[in-house]
């Protein structure tokens, strides 16, 4: 199997690599019951976010599908969720039903604040906190810098005002950020996806351990049952093939869907949703076409 190190190494050559985000947006959340209010609408623990400890989850349905998956942060005494900009007044309507009942503003922040990508190739020695459920904030000279991965390569998100100018670097080379497999869903795919089908309890994006959440339920049925093989894995092709199409497997049968891709040059990284287990299918073919599964970042091993 390709490893996905060669693949960076490869196509990086150490270049920094900087874009900014036009599709990701922000919604803050301000005032004293904040944590305590998304602490019953989200899949992570609220109680474990600090100005330098950011997290990663969702807002789910009460059928336990995602409104919203997101990163948050703790700037003073705001959060702020980074979030697909189309998801930003979905997400802010819907959590105003309950938002009521507590002392919290929610404002859409998406024309105050930009959002960067950072990609960092560099080696870690020790990978005992590769899928932790905190991901490590710095805030210095009005930019926040989250880091959503590292592994197999570390990348950031930097969070600025939207008055402030980073400057770009490598841009096209952002791309390889598919390849941390710890997606955010758009507005399109909202409402349509369990967590557990993009490995959420396997990348710090779900706690089963911080009581109740709208959606919980169904979420904890999921995992303790298992009644869905559906997950995240990433795959490679070269050339263009139709990605409306379903993933098949040798036979022909419908394994899957291809849930987001992206390309450099020639070569295309995409992330797919299986409906089994990877390692049962001796070929996973799309358009007619075999594509090459590449190896998850992360183990596959719930989190409690």
């Amino acid at each position: 199997m390709t490893s996905l190190h060669d693949i960076i190494d490869s196509t990086l050559q150490n270049k920094d690599v900087i874009m900014k985000q036009q599709d990701i947006g922000v919604l803050r959340v301000s005032g004293l019951d904040s944590k305590k209010f998304l602490q019953g609408q989200t899949t992570c623990d609220m109680n474990k976010l600090s100005q330098d400890n950011g997290l990663y989850g969702a807002i789910c349905s009460i059928k336990g599908r995602i409104i919203s998956s997101f990163y948050i942060v703790q700037r003073n005494d705001d959060v702020l969720m980074i979030m697909a900009k189309d998801l930003v007044e979905k997400t802010l309507l819907h959590l105003k039903k309950y938002a009521v009942f507590f002392k919290t503003t929610l404002t859409d922040e998406q024309d105050h604040f930009a959002v960067y990508t950072r990609l960092v190739n560099q080696k870690i020695e020790d990978d005992s906190n590769v899928a932790s459920s905190i991901f490590t904030t710095t805030q210095d000279n009005d930019i926040i810098t989250l880091t959503i991965s590292q592994e197999p390569l570390e990348i950031q998100f930097l969070i600025t005002s939207a008055k402030a100018e980073i400057e770009e670097k490598n841009s096209e080379l952002a791309a390889l950020a598919i390849l941390a497999a710890r997606p955010l869903i758009n507005l399109e795919q909202s409402e349509t996806i369990l967590p557990q089908w993009l490995n959420m309890q396997s990348t710090g994006g779900i706690s089963f351990t911080k009581g109740c959440y709208t959606g919980q339920e169904i979420v904890a049925r999921m995992q303790y049952k298992g009644k869905s093989k559906k997950q995240l894995a990433l795959v490679t092709w070269q050339g263009n093939l139709d990605t409306t199409k379903d993933i098949v497997d040798e036979q022909g049968k419908n394994i899957g869907q291809i849930f987001d891709f992206t390309y450099i040059q020639d070569t295309h990284y995409a992330q797919v949703i299986l409906n089994i287990d990877p390692s049962d299918a001796e070929k996973i073919l799309l358009d007619n076409q075999e594509i090459i599964l590449l190896p998850l970042p992360y183990s596959l091993d719930s989190k409690k």
